[in-house]
């Protein structure tokens, strides 16, 4: 009779954190903040999962990167571990190591089968504004409500083979102006398809006024990330981790 091994079978937990990035760490990069919740992981004591083979790492994977000098109160992680008491305690843990500027906001447990932060984001939310001591010297919320209003946005996108003509309209899913904080919230789409950055409409805006833009001027504060779902044959955008007011915006009703 042959003899058959079963591997036993590990139980583990995928979880997802959403945290903050404020204040003068928003100059670090992406891949520092990577090796920072490394580890901050590693002092916190948490049972992670490690990759097999020659150079075992942390399990660990992003949503989209954030832009060096932008901030956040939207960023998301996944990450699989051993074991663990529950999400708030991983939490707590965290937080109490971390340095000033990043914070775990939430930590929620996902089924088996859920799709990486990475893979199903679809869209990103935004508040713009201008640094103080370089506010444009027109009325950039009028002028800039008309051209969001236009038919086509045509722009020039670089990638990997060069450059190609985009037309932006489809990429914003929504826009609303604050004129007492003077700035703009937008919802645009970013995902393993296709994103669009702020910095490349603004830029477009500005050439089409005939004007020159310069990206430092711009304060971009990321509100949070947003995934595709559908209910009752709508689709909607949500944020991935839903705060005590749910926040749905139907793609259908556009």
């Amino acid at each position: 009779m042959a003899l058959v091994y079963v591997r036993k079978q590990e139980l583990m937990n995928k979880l997802r954190l959403k945290f903050s990035k404020n204040g003068p760490i928003k100059f670090i990069g992406h891949l520092d903040v990577m090796r920072y919740f490394q580890k901050a992981i590693r002092r916190a004591n948490i049972d992670i999962k490690y990759s097999e083979g020659f150079s075992p790492h942390q399990v660990l994977s992003f949503a989209q990167p954030l832009s060096v000098g932008a901030t956040s109160d939207g960023e998301y992680l996944d990450m699989t571990v051993n074991s663990m008491t529950d999400t708030k305690d991983i939490c707590n843990r965290l937080n109490e190591v971390m340095n000033e500027g990043i914070k775990i906001l939430a930590v929620e447990e996902l089924p088996e089968n859920a799709e990486k932060a990475m893979t199903s984001s679809a869209a990103a939310e935004y508040t713009v504004r201008f640094r103080e001591s370089l506010k444009p010297d027109f009325d950039w919320m009028t002028m800039m409500e008309e051209y969001l209003k236009k038919d086509k946005l045509p722009a020039m996108k670089k990638t990997k083979s060069g450059e190609k003509e985009i037309d932006m309209k489809h990429m914003i899913y929504n826009y609303s102006f604050d004129r007492e904080s003077d700035s703009i919230n937008l919802l645009l789409c970013m995902s393993s398809v296709e994103t669009l950055k702020v910095a490349l409409l603004f830029e477009n805006f500005y050439k089409s006024i005939g004007r020159e833009f310069d990206p430092i001027a711009l304060d971009i504060h990321r509100v949070d990330i947003y995934r595709q779902s559908e209910e009752d044959g709508k689709l909607y955008l949500e944020p991935f981790i839903q705060g005590t007011e749910r926040k749905r915006f139907y793609l259908n009703d556009k």
